[in-house]
């Protein structure tokens, strides 16, 4: 396995941290909290994605990027308008948050 570019790894953990915090945050029940949380991750996942359209990365680096621009500029910010949907978030969020540990 190749190691991961220093620069991503860096913003990947950041992006874990919020997904940790979304987390607590939906736990919290506070909805100011969720669509805070919800926006600086979003935030983060549109950095991240601006930097990959410019930069000459791996294809495992962008296909990791492609996956959290896709649940994070796309999903996220509709789905969690419905707090229907937080115990999938919840869910969808902590596998995320697992599947970047193994690639940081």
């Amino acid at each position: 396995m190749t190691e991961l570019n220093p620069k991503y790894a860096t913003a990947l953990q950041q992006v874990s941290t919020r997904l940790q915090a979304l987390c607590d945050a939906i736990d919290s029940g506070d909805t100011q909290r969720i669509l805070t949380t919800q926006k600086e991750l979003t935030a983060i996942a549109e950095a991240i994605w601006v930097h990959v359209q410019n930069d000459p990365i791996s294809g495992r680096e962008k296909a990791i990027a492609r996956l959290l621009a896709d649940a994070a500029l796309k999903e996220l910010p509709q789905e969690i308008q419905d707090p229907a949907n937080y115990p999938r978030i919840q869910r969808e969020s902590r596998l995320l948050k697992r599947s970047l540990e193994l690639w940081t």
